[in-house]
């Protein structure tokens, strides 16, 4: 009695997070690589108990108890999906299939029934495929924890996934430009009002260093005019005002150039307040009113 007692617990706390936003406690990159697992482990759970405790689907077939828990999957799946939007959450049809990789787990694994090995291949293979991500993408944020205070390098395509743009982002080895010392970032700037690259993933506390600094490669013959543009979490992105923000506007030489940032510079630099350097939140980089696509190359970003 005890043991289901806390079986039930445990089931119930399972269904209170599918309708909790949970936006405000941690990061939205956090959330990126757990909510696929946290969809794959809840679903796998109550499926377990099912076969375990459940008589009738115990007892069925594999064919019976694979058509069962597929209706009972998609059914409350689908339930609990039309509900989320009265808890501020919205609606993930990719939910769904995450929900049934769990089931399928819990199936392979709890029935009693003999499942032949090519399908028990191909679904860990499946899961694999669709966990990848997740998996690559949480070992970015160790790997941020870690490198910091250095904010951005570029060893690999996952650090890209640090960085939001309105263009797609590439990794360029030295084998790809010959100037280059080491991998970098391309940043393509396209003609429009206004075209940018934004670090979102990063640790935000700068409050005990003295500068910051970055190093851009600049293909052309000519210096180029990118906006440097940093905001804390006091900045309201929802109502953008230049004047609650630092803005800069950076000329890019021809070749490689170290910029160095006095952080203090940044703190004085807003107009209606001191920047909060203890909760920084975005770094962009942007050009204006370009009139043919425009790119440059960024080799690290680092606190010092």
């Amino acid at each position: 009695m005890l043991k289901k007692t806390i079986l039930l617990i445990i089931s119930l706390c399972f269904i209170s997070l599918l309708f909790v936003d949970v936006g405000d406690l941690i990061s939205e990159r956090v959330i990126y690589v757990i909510w696929p697992l946290g969809h794959v482990t809840v679903f796998a759970f109550w499926t377990a108990l099912l076969i375990l405790y459940q008589p009738n689907i115990r007892n069925a077939s594999l064919i019976k108890q694979w058509c069962l828990l597929t209706l009972c999957c998609f059914g409350l799946g689908a339930t609990i999906e039309l509900i989320q939007p009265f808890f501020g959450r919205s609606r993930e049809l990719n939910d769904l299939f995450m929900n049934y990789i769990g089931v399928l787990l819990s199936l392979i694994i709890f029935t009693r029934h003999s499942v032949r090995w090519f399908f028990k291949a191909g679904y860990f293979i499946l899961l694999g495929y669709f966990l990848l991500p997740s998996i690559t993408t949480a070992y970015d944020e160790i790997k941020m924890q870690v490198e910091y205070p250095k904010l951005a390098a570029f060893d690999n395509e996952i650090a890209l996934t640090r960085w939001k743009a309105d263009q797609t982002l590439s990794l360029v080895t030295p084998e790809q430009l010959p100037e280059a010392t080491n991998n970098m970032m391309k940043i393509t700037f396209v003609e429009r009002k206004y075209s940018g690259v934004a670090l979102r993933y990063f640790k935000g506390n700068w409050h005990h260093f003295n500068q910051l600094s970055f190093d851009f490669y600049n293909p052309y013959d000519q210096a180029l005019p990118v906006t440097l543009i940093i905001t804390d979490k006091q900045y309201n992105k929802g109502k953008p005002n230049p004047q609650d923000r630092f803005d800069k506007v950076l000329q890019i030489k021809p070749g490689y150039n170290q910029i160095d940032l006095p952080l203090e510079e940044i703190k004085q630099g807003v107009a209606l307040r001191e920047m909060d350097l203890e909760s920084i939140a975005g770094v962009d980089f942007y050009m204006y009113k370009l009139k043919a696509p425009t790119y440059l190359y960024l080799a690290s970003l680092y606190l010092q």
